[in-house]
């Protein structure tokens, strides 16, 4: 395997996820030069994303794993609450928080 592509694994698929969260948040990624405009829809997307997968892994994730998305889960849901809607997001109604 390519030492620059980790293995296959629920982990990854977690981190992977929670580094597009964090972007679509406006959060700096280290391998890019510019910082995308923070778009809260999409970003709380990858959040609910994040759940499903919570939820249909219920069963097969180890102690380690949930212990682990849960912590993604609550810093992600932390920090998109801090997130304002885009005043042109669709199915965000003008005035609304």
């Amino acid at each position: 395997m390519n030492p620059a592509v980790p293995e296959a694994s629920l982990t990854a698929l977690m981190h992977l996820l929670t580094e597009q969260a964090l972007m679509s948040m406006g959060v700096p990624h280290p391998m890019m030069k510019e910082v995308p405009p923070a778009n809260p829809v999409v970003a709380r997307f990858y959040v609910d994303l994040l759940s499903v997968l919570k939820e249909k892994t219920e069963a097969s994730r180890t102690d380690a794993e949930s212990a682990q998305l849960d912590e993604i889960l609550y810093q992600l849901r932390m920090r998109v609450m801090d997130l304002k809607p885009a005043a042109d997001s669709p199915g965000v109604p003008k005035g609304q928080p």
